[in-house]
Formats: C-alpha cells, sequence, structure tokens
C-alpha cells in the first residue's frame, strides 16, 4: 500500500540541517551529505553565479563541499548551516578571485552608480533579462548583499557573513536598491 504524498510527508518529517550535519559528522554516511547537498546546493550555486561566471561558480562550488568534507569538527559557528555554507562558498570565490588577480581589496565607492547605457541593449529584452543585467552592473559588494538578502539572510546575518557592521551591510542594500531603480528607470 502506498501513502498519499500529504502523510509522507508527514510521516517522514525534514530533518534540519543541523542535525544532518552533525549525522554527517559522526557516522560519516554519504546519505546526509546527499541531503545537506539536495538542500543548498542550488541556493548555493545561484549566489555563486551571481557574483561570477558558470564555469567559476561549479568550481567554487564544488570547492566548497570538498571543504565540508574535509572539516569534521563541530565549530560553534555552525549552529546555523545555511550561514556556514554561504561563509564558506563566498570565503572560497573571494580566494578564487585573488588566486586570478581579479580581486581589489580597494575601499569600494558606493555613492557611485555605474553609468553604462543600459536602455539600447534592455528594450527589446523582457524585465527579467533588464533586472539580470542591471544587477550584474552593480558592484559586488552590493550585490553580494542584494543577494543574500533575496536568499532569505537578514541584515544582522548578513553582516556576520561578510565580517561587515549591520550599518554598513544596510548603506550597502539601501545602495544596492538606488542603483537597481537608476538602472531601471524606476526612480521616482
Amino acid at each position: 500500500m502506498q501513502l498519499p504524498s500529504m502523510i509522507k510527508g508527514w510521516y517522514n518529517p525534514k530533518t534540519s540541517p543541523e542535525r544532518l550535519l552533525t549525522k554527517y559528522r559522526a557516522t560519516g554516511k554519504n546519505k546526509y551529505l546527499s541531503l545537506l547537498v539536495a538542500q543548498f546546493n542550488l541556493s548555493l550555486y545561484h549566489y555563486l553565479l551571481s557574483q561570477s561566471n558558470k564555469e567559476l561558480a561549479e568550481d567554487v562550488l564544488q570547492t566548497t563541499w570538498l571543504k565540508v568534507i574535509n572539516t569534521q569538527q563541530q565549530n560553534k559557528n555552525q549552529s546555523h548551516v545555511k550561514s556556514w555554507l554561504f561563509t564558506i562558498a563566498r570565503h572560497t570565490l573571494i580566494d578564487e578571485f585573488r588566486r586570478q588577480n581579479k580581486w581589489q581589496n580597494a575601499v569600494l565607492d558606493e555613492d557611485k552608480i555605474l553609468t553604462v547605457d543600459l536602455e539600447q541593449s534592455i528594450q527589446t529584452a523582457d524585465r527579467l533579462s533588464q533586472f539580470n543585467a542591471a544587477l550584474a552592473q552593480l558592484p559586488f559588494l552590493q550585490r553580494e548583499a542584494f543577494i543574500f538578502q533575496q536568499e532569505g539572510f537578514s541584515v544582522l546575518e548578513i553582516a556576520t557573513l561578510t565580517n561587515d557592521s549591520f550599518e554598513t551591510i544596510k548603506s550597502r542594500l539601501r545602495y544596492a536598491r538606488n542603483n537597481l531603480s537608476y538602472l531601471l528607470g524606476t526612480e521616482s
């Protein structure tokens, strides 16, 4: 006899990511890691793809999961597995940018709006393409904060992930929204 799908979910509740990580570390069984990958792989890939190109995003994603596999000790900062995974992915991406000499530690001028003539290139495109083109024009740190917020992280969690102050993240988000409005021609 097969159970209806809504009863299956009730009978076999979803295990928390923290518990999956703990079980994986305790037993080393790949089924727990596979469940973690199934839960977070797409979100991590989306974040990495928004900050780089397809090939680099795939490489960094693979390296992120390898780091998870090789990290056997429990760390007090891993009480929120999602934040921990995004932190690993972010640091791995920045390390790769540095290795390729594409990362600049110079302070970015958050007030500067990128002046790009998007009107000609996006008049024929649909709204999503316009948004993606505008998002790609944001400075790395503004785009990153915006993407993290879209992934469901609070301002405080983003500040923790990026090791920046709460006010800095609020400013980046404000500038990102203002710049997106400007680039999309929706500012009032």
